[in-house]
């Protein structure tokens, strides 16, 4: 199943994007309706990096790993899953600079194998969390950027980080 989201934030793309390729900051982006706990990253995206958490799916905790695959700053990156139940689970994210603002685009690809549900439990199970994680997500990135934490956050750090 293909999902596209967009928003505006009103903050630049490089901004935006130096705050996003910190996999540390998904658990700010996640605060408050979402309980992702990092197990393993580093401080920057770049092709060929590991991000590892746990994600509550269903109320049940599950180990996600992906593998970003993709990098091109300040315009874009990607990860794919490399472990957890997805059979598929591609994710790019687009930071288009538009009138001193970004539109923040995430493309998914996500697939569950027969064994979970397939397309059925996709339809009916996963897609409606996805859309509410964007949801969720869209309004944390607007609220970050109008208190400016997200034009402060965009600093890279200086060492790896694990939690």
């Amino acid at each position: 199943m293909r999902f596209c989201f967009e928003h505006t934030v009103p903050v630049s793309s490089e901004k935006v994007f130096g705050f996003f390729e910190n996999p540390q900051r998904l658990e700010v982006l996640h605060a408050g309706w979402s309980s992702i706990r990092l197990l393993h990253h580093e401080s920057q995206v770049r092709v060929g990096v590991e991000t590892w958490m746990e994600a509550p799916i269903w109320g049940i905790p599950v180990v996600l790993g992906f593998r970003h695959m993709l990098f091109e700053p300040p315009v874009r990156f990607g990860e794919e899953a490399i472990h957890g139940p997805f059979s598929r689970f591609m994710h790019i994210h687009e930071f288009i600079a538009h009138d001193g603002n970004t539109v923040v685009r995430d493309v998914l690809e996500i697939c569950l194998p027969l064994h979970y549900g397939g397309q059925a439990a996709m339809r009916h199970v996963v897609a409606p969390i996805v859309r509410r994680m964007f949801h969720n997500r869209a309004e944390a990135l607007v609220r970050l950027a109008r208190n400016g934490s997200l034009a402060k956050g965009a600093g890279r750090l200086v060492r790896p980080t694990t939690v």
